[in-house]
């Protein structure tokens, strides 16, 4: 045989696992690339709602960029705000006992110190906006936090102005110095940390 012929015919099988290697790459590069953009991209589809029973699981906070949060000390930062507002959410009444259920027809209940209240709610899973508006018409706009791999868990944060709002309206079932010492610590938190968003966790039921 023709050593030409050969060698021609060794190039060719070559590229063609040549070819097959950067196809296969590229497919795996593309599955990896997905995965990775639906852990990052906090919006979960068809694979997250909020629907269902949920209970309270434990404070959490946010900070509304990573500068924000490397300028305020990073995880330690993060640790001492919820040590903190570990203590806020016991006096409100933010214990395993909280529950709040959210119903296929738009309506709400929650369970916070032993009182039940109820109203409806909206919920945009392309911006996690979470709106609850009391019976008495009072609204709480709140940010859905979530990881697409963690169905069954969410936090629910509120920036500085609600979680305020938020504090002083079930304040109001506390005596005035249990009230006024709550919010003086929420209202210290606050001031203290630039860009920092309050609220709590929950698990689903």
């Amino acid at each position: 045989m023709n050593r030409n012929v050969i060698v021609k015919g060794a190039l060719l099988v070559a590229l063609c696992f040549a070819f097959s290697g950067m196809a296969q790459a590229q497919d795996w590069k593309s599955i990896l690339s997905g995965v990775a953009n639906a852990i990052t991209d906090g919006k979960a589809g068809a694979a997250f709602s909020i629907e269902g029973s949920w209970r309270y699981a434990s404070p959490d906070c946010k900070f509304t960029s990573d500068n924000l949060l490397a300028k305020a000390g990073g995880e330690v930062a993060s640790k001492k705000v919820e040590e903190k507002m570990t203590d806020i959410l016991d006096k409100l009444g933010f214990t395993e006992g909280c529950t709040y259920t959210f119903n296929e027809d738009g309506t709400y209940t929650s369970t916070v110190k032993g009182r039940t209240t109820s109203g409806t709610y909206t919920y945009d899973s392309e911006t996690n906006e979470l709106q609850l508006k009391t019976k008495l018409g009072l609204k709480f706009n709140a940010t859905v936090s979530h990881n697409v791999l963690e169905p069954k868990k969410m936090s629910l944060l509120f920036k500085a102005d609600k979680v305020m709002s938020l504090i002083q309206t079930i304040g109001g079932a506390l005596g005035s110095n249990s009230s006024n010492s709550v919010l003086s610590t929420a209202n210290s938190l606050l001031n203290e940390y630039d860009g920092l968003q309050l609220g709590f966790a929950l698990e689903k039921q």
